[in-house]
């Protein structure tokens, strides 16, 4: 069965390369440049996992999360936080705000595979 991943990214080039990624696996990307259109692509596609930056224009991801979790049909979708920042307060406020899963740039492909694994099969 193929699943459906959102990702949610800024930066055209890392977009691009991790889309070119995970289809090789055999998942079904949809790409969305910032948090208002990661929310809408959501809702239109119900896609089963979530993997979306956190420091983007319009609508970052904290208010993202927040967006998910407060939305009865996008409440229950996985979200992978995938991002530069490497504090603790990051990771925490993530997780917080219901992220289900933190990666750290730069990341190593299989890692984050393993990771989108566990929440889709």
């Amino acid at each position: 069965m193929n699943r459906t991943i959102l990702l949610i990214e800024d930066k055209p080039t890392l977009s691009d390369t991790l889309k070119s990624l995970l289809e090789l696996y055999q998942y079904t990307v949809i790409v969305a440049a910032n948090g208002a259109e990661g929310v809408q692509q959501a809702r239109l596609n119900h896609p089963d996992l979530v993997i979306s930056d956190i420091y983007m224009p319009v609508l970052n991801g904290y208010d993202m999360l927040e967006q998910f979790k407060q939305d009865v049909t996008l409440c229950n979708i996985p979200v992978i936080m995938l991002t530069a920042k490497t504090e603790i307060e990051e990771i925490d406020m993530a997780l917080q705000k219901g992220a289900d899963g933190y990666v750290t740039k730069p990341f190593v492909f299989k890692n984050l595979h393993a990771i989108i694994k566990k929440f889709i099969h």
